[in-house]
């Protein structure tokens, strides 16, 4: 007997409303009874058998998203499961206004065009949970996961997300936002447990394609689904089409499962980045990747951060050594002078050489090496720097940190300065995310940038090419090639993107740092 208790309306717009008044349908809002079959759990006999392929919703609706990621789940279910395939659904939607039921619960999907409500089995009530905790994230999906084995394992998570700084709001702990450090945790509990990385990871969140955050996820999972862009058209964030799509790949693998052809890991990503093509109008940009080959990908990226550093010195020094060579002139002049010293002058010319003997003694220990003529350089400022010591120990007091500062804020590489311009140029997306294959193609293409590092960008391009399975992008976004990366236009890093482990193990950061002081 179902125990009616009230009348809620879907509003595609604006969610859930709590209306007892409304008592019709339309085209835009629909209306769902709250009522107790969302509360009677229910065995199935599918579970404990082996399948091709498990796939997990993790629907972490507790926020704004909680209408649009329970209709996550109605979508979902109008594949449902079958012989060869788990489809389950772990949707929270903790304590949101007017939704059908409170609180997180674990469907068995079974086949139901119902879009009123879920009709499939409740296998578990969770109670109200924290799904931005990576404690819970682990243990729920290890349940499943045990309770339903599979040859191949997806997982599906829907919600906010955030790039490199992670994914999954949750209102009822507060607004906890799951770090990527979090979710790297997560799954490679899950990886552990399961003895093998989880086969896809597919974001129906924003933003999470980036190099970063597959890096990150790179030891726990194999291929990763993700869009460069915010999810959802017409000024959206959030649309319940990435579910259509991962419903109608669902449905791909389920039929060519029935014909006995075999769908793996890496079929599975791109069918859902095929499937997602039919929604262009919302989701804009998508694109699968292959985790195994983001090392690869990193230490290019890496090299390519490293001779930027590396020619930015260089072009300091040699602008240094112009000044040098300039002070040595005059502080020669001023040792062969035996009687009436100008000792203002001698402070002044010594002041300015103790300064570079400073900044020189920091760059060129790098830029001297193989180069005759620098090493010479550095030999002649030795030579002359117990003679400085001794003139400046009557000035013990002078302090040339001002004057020091001064001379960086002078320094300026030419490629840094280039490399900078392109930044701006290249395919841009929400905040500091732009398309890294996009910007690398820039510097390539500009011949006035050293060959070394149009080289090295070249590399990032060709690992780019290993990385990315298949990409699909509308034309608003022309430059789009499946991969963002933190890509500043001035200032360097926060310290947060210091605690990725992309940023830990590559030079990137420093190398903004360096290119945006120019």
């Amino acid at each position: 007997m179902v125990n009616k208790v009230d009348k809620v309306v879907y509003d595609p717009l604006i969610g859930f409303s709590v209306d007892p008044l409304v008592n019709k349908k339309t085209e835009d809002v629909q209306t769902y009874e709250i009522d107790d079959i969302y509360n009677k759990e229910q065995k199935v006999e599918e579970e404990g058998k082996k399948k091709k392929w498990l796939v997990i919703h993790y629907g972490a609706g507790d926020n704004n998203l909680a209408s649009f990621i329970f209709s996550d789940t109605n979508e979902l279910e109008k594949v449902g499961s079958d012989e060869n395939t788990h489809v389950i659904s772990m949707l929270d939607l903790g304590n949101q206004y007017g939704v059908p039921f409170k609180g997180a619960k674990i469907f068995y999907l079974k086949k139901d065009d119902n879009t009123g409500k879920i009709n499939s089995p409740i296998i578990k009530n969770l109670g109200q949970v924290n799904t931005a905790d990576p404690k819970f994230m682990a243990s729920v999906l290890k349940e499943i996961i045990s309770r339903f084995p599979a040859d191949n394992i997806a997982i599906f998570i829907g919600d906010h997300g955030a790039g490199w700084e992670g994914a999954v709001e949750d209102d009822s702990a507060g607004g906890k936002f799951m770090k990527i450090g979090e979710i790297r945790e997560a799954l490679e509990d899950v990886a552990k447990s399961l003895g093998k990385k989880i086969d896809v990871l597919a974001f129906d969140a924003c933003l999470m394609a980036m190099a970063e955050v597959g890096y990150e996820l790179k030891n726990a999972v194999k291929y990763m689904v993700a869009s460069e862009q915010l999810e959802g058209g017409g000024g959206f964030n959030y649309t319940i089409l990435f579910s259509k799509a991962m419903a109608d790949a669902i449905k791909n693998i389920q039929q060519a499962s029935l014909l006995k052809i075999k769908v793996g890991p890496e079929d599975f990503a791109k069918l859902i980045v095929n499937a997602a093509k039919e929604y262009s109008h919302d989701i804009e940009t998508i694109s699968a990747v292959d985790l195994d080959k983001v090392t690869d990908l990193a230490q290019k990226i890496n090299e390519f951060a490293q001779t930027v550093i590396s020619k930015a010195n260089e072009n300091q020094a040699a602008e240094l050594l112009q000044q040098y060579q300039k002070l040595s002139k005059d502080l020669q002049d001023l040792k062969n002078q035996q009687v009436n010293v100008d000792y203002e002058k001698l402070l002044e010319v010594l002041k300015n050489y103790n300064n570079l003997t400073q900044v020189l003694s920091g760059i060129l220990g790098v830029s001297t090496k193989n180069n005759p003529e620098l090493e010479k350089q550095v030999e002649q400022l030795k030579e002359f720097d117990q003679k400085l010591k001794q003139f400046l120990s009557a000035y013990a007091a002078l302090n040339t940190s001002n004057k020091l500062q001064d001379l960086f804020a002078e320094l300026n590489s030419t490629d840094a300065k280039k490399i900078k311009e392109k930044i701006t140029k290249a395919q841009s997306f929400y905040g500091s995310f732009r398309d890294l294959k996009d910007f690398m193609r820039l510097i390539v293409e500009d011949k006035s940038i050293s060959e070394e590092v149009r080289n090295k960008a070249k590399a990032v391009m060709d690992a780019l090419d290993q990385y990315v399975l298949a990409e699909f992008h509308v034309d608003k976004y022309p430059g789009a090639n499946g991969v963002t990366i933190e890509l500043p236009s001035y200032g360097g890093p926060s310290s947060d993107y210091k605690e990725t482990q992309f940023a830990k193990d590559t030079s990137w950061d420093e190398m903004l740092s360096k290119i945006n002081k120019a």
